[in-house]
């Protein structure tokens, strides 16, 4: 039904009116990018007017007054409701479940250990905002190999609104004792005046420490290097022999014994490793690989495929649906990772579940050393018997469902849809919960939200000097001049296509990463949206279409098979995403360089170069001089060879280095210095009116 729908609405899309189909050679590059239309539906990525959805429904046999019909074929209405109820979800709920990310995890556990600091630091702002809390520290707090001194300042990167009395995106719950992540927390920040900024990624925050501070940070290990490889002795395979020591013994999925690492080893070692990591960066896919990015915009519309490679491309609102499903399920679910640790990583499940419990933040969840009968635990099996028993059976699926055609749990199969099987969407009906709806609602709405958003406008001093003296104007030509537009193509500055690694050349850690899931893939299926949740056995289902997306259903998106691929980002807002490619390596702190009136530059302090210069040590990229680096080719080969000095950034650690995308404007490939400068310029204005101030 929805295959034959699909192509049905592409037959009437050249009706639609020019803001919703967006003719990109006919428009002016300067000129304000169209906005989501509010009263449209959005069916699989396609924007559908009213009538055209009614004649939709209505070829389908159902009736076009009843908006049920719409929710059964899979068309979303964008309402102004969706959205505000999206942008309510986006601020206020909590991401992830307390199983995992509190019982096991122990966030609220680490973050309380500077709750103090933060408290006193928000104190004396005496109610002035800041985009950078600054704490000091009261006490020694040991991370790792590394402690962090009484006395000690640290920028934490956290936001808080003018008169807030906690950062923004972190809410204190009263009920359980926990503090919650909400999606403000990676993608909003705050003007001077104090006032919300959503959509824009916060570079600055500093992950890497939040996470060192949980007590068992060490149940993320997946998210890091596992292989086993004679280069890099300190890859976190649990069953690395580094790590030997005072772990537990388990019978694995296989009935063989099996020694766990020793887990002040192993938490030490995570640790070491995360706090390697820049601020501003984070790595929540369970592939095994070092494959850390930056925090990317939030500015959504028209700016498909999602996530670096990509790998988000198909259903509602072009695959943002699914992708915010997965910022609630697998990309933070830390126990489904063991469903395919066996076949994506080669690491057993009892193994994987066993190294993830046995230094639980809850002593309740940490595995004993022995059943009563005195034989050594499965963890599987144990885990089951004890949620049980503490009335919290299967308690990592909180708010989420497996999908139709995965199988069940805890042995569903991944999809284009879903890559652990499991769909975000609450329980139906709950007065309490801002996310409860039918099924999807929530992923839904906070697609509606995000794709409202639109970068806001760029009101520092240079770019109103630019736009008055013609540069912006003349980097606008020198944008088509070289040839920048054949791929990031106006008005939203992308062609939505996943370009192969062999074709970008930047580092291939993060266009490899999905590509262990290629062969385990079943047909992407979702539940009709009029569905209530808890879903029934008689619940219809919708196919999810992958036509012009991918070869077949069961295969991943063109352009990221077969050695992975990355997708072509939107330029939009690049003044307030310092800094550039998706890892980030392309980064020059502010005064590092000097510009001259005729738009040459010189190195004045090459400390600030690359990310050891900048959010390695929790200070900010400048967007101007970042943007040099990624145009200028003698200056990246000295932003890349900073990075690659840093054995933090090393590809046995963070992996980060900054190559790639080179398509320089610059003397050698026959471009002035000032036509570098204006290209430059054309850029950082590329805000909600790149023409005006």
């Amino acid at each position: 039904m929805a295959v034959a729908g699909i192509l049905l609405s592409n037959s009437w899309m050249g009706n639609q009116p020019a803001f919703a189909t967006f003719p990109r050679y006919n428009f002016q590059i300067l000129q304000p990018a169209p906005t989501q239309p509010v009263g449209y539906y959005d069916y699989f990525g396609k924007l559908l007017s009213p009538r055209q959805a009614a004649k939709l429904v209505k070829h389908q046999g159902l009736n076009p007054r009843d908006p049920v019909s719409y929710q059964k074929i899979g068309a979303v209405e964008i309402t102004q409701e969706l959205i505000d109820k999206g942008e309510e979800i986006y601020f206020n709920r909590k991401i992830g479940d307390n199983f995992g990310l509190q019982g096991v995890f122990g966030f609220a556990q680490g973050f309380a250990t500077v709750l103090p600091e933060i408290r006193t630091a928000i104190a004396q702002l005496n109610g002035q905002p800041t985009s950078n809390l600054q704490i000091t520290l009261q006490k020694n707090i040991t991370l790792g190999n590394r402690t962090f001194h009484i006395g000690d300042v640290i920028n934490t990167g956290l936001k808080v609104e003018k008169g807030g009395k906690f950062p923004l995106g972190f809410i204190p719950d009263e009920k359980t004792g926990t503090i919650g992540v909400t999606c403000a927390a990676c993608h909003a920040t705050v003007s001077q005046e104090g006032k919300r900024l959503a959509g824009v990624p916060n570079g600055e925050l500093a992950i890497p420490f939040l996470i060192a501070l949980s007590p068992n940070s060490a149940a993320g290990f997946v998210r890091l290097n596992t292989q086993l490889d004679p280069n890099n002795p300190l890859n976190l395979n649990p069953l690395n022999p580094i790590y030997k020591g005072d772990g537990k013994t388990i019978i694995d999925s296989k009935g063989n014994q099996v020694e766990l690492p020793d887990p002040q080893k192993f938490e030490t070692a995570f640790d070491d490793a995360v706090l390697d990591v820049p601020f501003g960066h984070f790595e929540s896919s369970p592939d095994g690989i070092d494959d850390t990015t930056q925090i990317p915009s939030g500015f959504t519309f028209q700016n498909h495929p999602y996530t670096a490679d990509g790998g988000f491309s198909v259903g509602s609102f072009n695959g943002l649906s699914v992708f915010n499903s997965a910022v609630h399920s697998s990309e933070i679910n830390l126990l489904a990772a063991a469903q395919l640790s066996e076949q994506t990583l080669g690491i057993d499940s009892e193994v994987y579940i066993g190294t993830f419990l046995q230094n639980a933040a809850d002593p309740r969840l940490r595995l004993p050393e022995r059943l009563p009968d005195g034989n050594y635990v499965q963890p599987s099996v144990w885990l089951r018997q004890q949620q049980q028993q503490l009335g919290i059976l299967f308690a990592e699926l909180e708010d989420q469902i497996p999908a139709p055609g995965a199988g069940n749990y805890p042995k569903l199969k991944p999809s284009l849809a879903t890559f652990n099987g499991l769909f975000f969407s609450p329980n139906s009906g709950q007065a309490d919960d801002i996310a409860s709806g039918k099924f999807f609602f929530a992923a839904n709405a906070m697609s509606a939200f995000q794709n409202s958003l639109v970068p806001p406008p760029n009101r520092s001093q240079e770019n109103w000097k630019a736009l008055r003296s013609g540069s912006v104007q003349r980097g606008a030509r020198v944008f088509q001049k070289a040839n920048c537009a054949s791929c990031h193509i106006p008005p939203f500055f992308t062609d939505n296509k996943i370009h192969p690694l062999e074709e970008i050349r930047t580092n291939s850690a993060r266009a490899k990463s999905r590509l262990g899931l290629n062969d385990l893939l079943v047909k992407p299926k979702l539940y009709t949206y009029d569905t209530t949740v808890p879903v029934s056995a008689s619940a219809e289902v919708l196919d999810v279409p992958t036509e012009g997306i991918s070869d077949t259903p069961t295969t991943l998106p063109k352009g990221i098979l077969p050695n992975g691929g990355y997708k072509t980002t939107t330029l939009r807002g690049l003044y307030f995403s310092a800094p550039y490619l998706h890892d980030g390596g392309v980064a020059v702190r502010e005064g590092s360089l000097k510009v001259f009136w005729d738009g040459r530059y010189r190195v004045v302090d090459p400390t600030g170069l690359g990310l050891t210069g900048t959010l390695s040590r929790g200070l900010p990229a400048d967007p101007a001089s970042s943007l040099r680096a990624l145009l200028d080719h003698q200056l990246r080969e000295q932003v890349v060879a900073a990075n690659k000095r840093n054995p933090a950034l090393s590809p046995q650690r963070s992996n980060l280095d900054g190559t790639g995308h080179e398509f320089y404007v610059d003397n050698q490939t026959g471009f002035s210095i000032q036509q570098q400068t204006d290209l430059i310029n054309f850029l950082l204005a590329l805000d909600d009116d790149p023409g005006n101030f």
